[in-house]
C-alpha cells in the first residue's frame, strides 16, 4: 500500500487499515530503539506515540515533506531521544553517599536529522503539545469519579448551568459552580504534580 493510500485512509477515518499498513516500518524502530539500549517494548510505545502523533497531525492539514516511513521514524527518533533525556535526569538513592545522578550508557543519542530545521522545530513544539495534552488527560482520569463527570459535562456538553445542575443532582446553581471550581482546582493541583515529576523524571 503507498503513502498517499495510507494517508487518504486516515484521512477518512479509517485508521485500522492505515496502522495496519504503517507497522511495516516497526522493525526499524525497533532496531533504532534497542540499539540505544531500549527494550521492544519501549519501541512499542515510541511507535504506538508516533503514530498517534501522525494521525492527530494529518487530521489538522499536515502537509508530509517526506515519505511516512522516514517521517515516522524521525518522530520515533526524537521521542525516544527525549526519553532518554529525561532518564538521565532520573536520580538513585545510595545510604552510604547520598543522591546521586544514574550512570547512562545510551547518553550518546545523537543522529542526523530526517528534518529540516524548521520540521524539527515544529516537530518538537508539537510533541511538546502532546506531553501537556497526556498530562492534562492523566490529571483528570484521576479526578473522583464524579468530579470527572462534572468538568466532562460542563465543558464537551451543549447543556446549560441549569440541567446540568439537574443532572447532576446538585441543589442548586451556586452549588454546581462551586463544586465545578473545587474540581478545576483539583485537577490544577495533580496536574501541576504530573508536571513537575516529568521534569525531575
Amino acid at each position: 500500500m503507498d503513502d498517499q493510500t495510507i494517508l487518504e485512509l486516515i484521512r477518512t477515518g479509517k485508521n485500522d487499515l492505515a496502522l495496519n499498513a504503517l507497522y511495516r516500518n516497526f522493525p526499524a524502530v525497533r532496531k533504532l530503539v534497542r540499539s540505544r539500549g531500549g527494550t521492544t517494548r519501549d519501541a512499542e510505545d515510541i511507535f504506538q506515540e508516533a503514530l498517534i502523533i501522525l494521525i492527530r497531525k494529518l487530521k489538522k492539514d499536515f502537509r508530509l515533506s517526506a515519505q511516512l516511513s522516514t517521517y515516522l521514524y524521525g518522530v520515533c527518533r526524537l521521542l525516544w531521544n527525549e526519553q532518554l533525556r529525561k532518564r538521565r535526569l532520573h536520580i538513585s538513592f545510595d545510604s552510604s553517599t547520598g543522591i546521586v545522578p544514574v550512570n547512562d550508557s545510551t547518553s550518546d543519542i545523537s543522529s542526523k536529522s530526517e528534518f529540516n530545521a524548521a520540521e524539527e522545530a515544529d516537530l518538537y513544539a508539537h510533541l511538546q503539545y502532546e506531553s501537556r495534552i497526556r498530562l492534562a488527560e492523566q490529571a483528570l482520569n484521576e479526578l473522583k469519579d464524579r468530579c470527572r463527570e462534572l468538568l466532562l459535562v460542563f465543558y464537551h456538553s451543549q447543556l446549560s448551568l441549569k440541567e446540568i445542575t439537574a443532572k447532576m443532582g446538585y441543589g442548586s446553581e451556586n452549588s454546581t459552580k462551586n463544586q465545578k471550581y473545587k474540581c478545576l482546582e483539583a485537577a490544577r493541583t495533580r496536574l501541576k504534580e504530573l508536571q513537575h515529576q516529568t521534569q525531575i523524571f
